[in-house]
């Protein structure tokens, strides 16, 4: 099936809008044609003319985020924080990167988390976000670390993938963090937050022992 690129008609995004509203509300599984014909506004026989399935419907969100945010936020954008003036500052640099980041995860996150969600029960679904999302964003990181490497100020011993893999992961459980039980602690100020996550990507948790040269 040829799914929605950026150029989709209105009326195509209308049902992908109404798609996303009732799978975040009921979950891919419980959620009908039927609701998202009434939530866009459209007959049920209209959405058959777009996607022939509900799963392509799923497709249709994978590929209208992978457009929204691959090539103009994942690669240009992180491209351009991390080759701006002032790079040689690692930790600027990682700070900035979590910083937009989280704004892009903030902006499309009813859409990331029915991905996320479906991509484990879902083997086509976990490749186009791959190909289109995560490899995009491996490429720009892997040609950072080296430039990093070659100017001292990353170790060459550990992966770029590994690292790259670690700053996400800190950046994903932080967003997570943040927004599922800010309401039942205290938080303190997001940059001082931000601020101890860097330190423990950066320098771990743990006092190196003495004579330990790493």
């Amino acid at each position: 099936m040829q799914v929605p690129d950026l150029k989709m008609s209105e009326k195509e995004k209308k049902i992908l809008d109404a798609a996303i509203a009732v799978i975040s509300e009921k979950g891919f599984s419980a959620a009908s044609t039927s609701e998202i014909a009434r939530q866009a506004g459209v007959a049920e026989g209209t959405i058959f003319r777009y996607f022939k399935t509900k799963k392509d419907i799923l497709r249709g969100i994978l590929i209208h985020l992978g457009n929204v945010i691959a090539e103009p936020l994942v690669v240009y954008g992180l491209k351009k924080i991390l080759y701006q003036d002032g790079r040689e500052d690692l930790r600027a640099g990682i700070k900035l990167v979590l910083k937009d980041r989280m704004a892009i995860i903030d902006a499309v996150f009813p859409m990331l988390r029915i991905v996320i969600t479906e991509a484990m029960y879902h083997e086509d679904i976990r490749q186009i976000l791959y190909d289109k999302i995560i490899s995009r964003a491996v490429e720009v990181f892997e040609e950072y670390h080296l430039e990093m490497v070659e100017k001292g100020l990353m170790k060459k011993e550990i992966d770029a993938v590994v690292a790259g893999r670690s700053i996400l992961a800190n950046l994903v459980l932080f967003f997570v963090y943040r927004n599922l039980f800010g309401p039942m602690i205290q938080l303190d100020d997001y940059d001082r937050e931000l601020d101890q996550v860097i330190d423990a990507i950066m320098h771990g948790i743990a006092i190196p022992a003495v004579g330990d040269k790493k």
